[in-house]
């Protein structure tokens, strides 16, 4: 089940809810109370997709080394290279 964003006709107020999609058109305002709401598209959504490759967010020297150790630890990452040596 996705959450969905809705707003209240009749408040205003801005909420998010998980639930079926059936089941979107009968939450309650938990300011209000009413059930007259619609769904709400916010155009400062967030990206799907990796974050880092989109440029919302760098990574850390500390997260760079890690992978680095990682990378130097795993036979594969460096089988590729060996293979096109023979």
């Amino acid at each position: 089940m996705p959450f969905y964003d809705l707003k209240c006709d009749d408040c205003g107020h801005v909420f998010n809810v998980y639930c079926s999609m059936t089941e979107r058109t009968n939450q309650e305002c938990p300011e209000c109370k009413s059930k007259n709401n619609q769904s709400h598209f916010q155009s400062s959504s967030a990206a799907i997709g990796d974050s880092v490759r989109l440029g919302v967010r760098t990574v850390d020297d500390g997260f760079r080394e890690v992978l680095s150790k990682i990378h130097s630890n795993n036979y594969r990452s460096n089988l590729a290279n060996k293979l096109s040596r023979r």
